[in-house]
């Protein structure tokens, strides 16, 4: 019983600004009346990690400031920047997230205070559609901030790869892993009604924090993935699977190496205010890192995957 005492008061103070919307969430899951033990209550609360939630405003991109976060438009970059290619074809710019907007929501400080994280990604015009392989997608993070200007794209670009902006605001959320994940699973196995419980207690999240249900945007915190936990994609990806007999043989591998994986970020190709969706649908880009280079800010790191309905 002191022991759980003792987390509760850990947790009550964990996440400093957040604290008063996380100490909600553990009330309600602590007070909810299923049939689930005390000490597995508490073991869930301590698997809710803080994420940074992204709601988004459509405006053209002289309204949205240098170097301000969005989707699309046109980037904000060092003059003489060398725009990324694969294959000698150049990369369509997707994004870029100002860290120090979304540093007071960073609670966990897992990313710089500074700089810009901009994402590139190649689309394939025979396809047509965005390309998931080694080099067609860039993850840069850039330091300093201070010499960038908004850069048109290369001349040689094709005007259809070019999104229209959509302006970025951040707010505070908290995230549970996806139920197929390694870290919960287990729950699922134990109690007959906890799909239940997991559904209504993030609902009460989204709820809390004003989330919307179709907005899969987000950085950091756990998965929210469309089909079965993302990183199970990211460890097939690393380990280069490229068959269902491939796939069903190395099963036990790819879970172990899922483990290494968390969320960095995700980037919702269906999003009504931009048009990402031209060669993403209705995918949603999740962008895995393994938690050594997340903490050595190596924040490049990165490996890709899409999910979609």
């Amino acid at each position: 019983m002191k022991k759980h005492l003792i987390l509760m008061t850990i947790l009550s103070s964990l996440f400093g600004f957040g604290q008063n919307k996380f100490e909600k969430i553990k009330k309600y899951i602590i007070k909810s009346t299923y049939d689930i033990e005390s000490s597995d209550k508490l073991e869930i609360l301590d698997l809710i990690k803080p994420a940074i939630g992204i709601k988004t405003e459509s405006k053209i991109d002289n309204e949205i400031g240098i170097g301000m976060s969005k989707i699309g438009g046109n980037p904000d970059l060092p003059k003489g920047f060398e725009w990324p290619k694969f294959e000698n074809e150049y990369l369509t710019f997707c994004a870029q997230y100002n860290l120090s907007e979304l540093s007071k929501y960073d609670l966990q400080n897992k990313l710089p205070e500074n700089g810009i994280i901009y994402v590139f990604v190649y689309i394939d015009k025979n396809y047509p559609g965005f390309m998931n392989k080694k080099s067609s997608y860039r993850l840069i993070y850039l330091e300093n901030k201070e010499n960038i200007e908004r850069t048109e794209f290369p001349k040689e670009y094709f005007l259809e790869g070019k999104f229209k902006p959509a302006q970025i605001k951040y707010f505070e959320y908290y995230t549970l892993p996806d139920d197929e994940n390694h870290k919960i699973k287990k729950y699922g196995l134990k109690y007959d009604d906890f799909d239940y419980f997991y559904e209504t207690v993030t609902e009460f999240i989204d709820n809390l924090t004003n989330q919307e249900t179709d907005n899969f945007h987000q950085i950091l915190g756990e998965d929210r993935s469309i089909q079965s936990s993302v990183v199970f994609d990211f460890a097939t990806k690393k380990m280069e699977i490229k068959t269902i007999e491939d796939y069903e043989s190395k099963k036990v591998e790819i879970e172990k190496i899922s483990k290494n994986y968390r969320i960095l970020l995700q980037l919702d190709c269906n999003d009504r205010n931009s048009d990402l969706s031209k060669f993403g649908g209705n995918a949603v880009m999740y962008f895995g890192i393994e938690p050594e280079n997340l903490e050595k800010k190596k924040i490049e790191n990165v490996i890709m995957a899409f999910q979609g309905t």
